[in-house]
């Protein structure tokens, strides 16, 4: 399962904007619970937080915090438990 900033969170965002990785707030392999907040991303001066699809946890985080990334980014790959 790939983790993302959700597509509505773009609507309205000009063409060409990338949002910013603020945060991991959980490390890869540590445990989760659904709607536990996993990352928070900063887009167009909002800070939006992704939370958990389901209990898991993140096997692979792909974008680092501090690093920029455009709207069909996978932020990291997450397993469901």
């Amino acid at each position: 399962m790939e983790i993302k900033l959700p597509d509505s969170a773009w609507d309205g965002a000009q063409d060409g904007v990338e949002a910013l990785l603020d945060t991991w707030v959980v490390a890869e392999k540590a445990a989760v619970k659904k709607g536990q907040v996993l990352v928070t991303v900063v887009l167009v001066k909002a800070s939006i937080d992704i939370e958990a699809p389901a209990d898991g946890w993140i096997d692979q985080v792909l974008v680092k915090a501090g690093e920029s990334f455009a709207s069909s980014a996978v932020l990291a790959n997450f397993q469901q438990a």
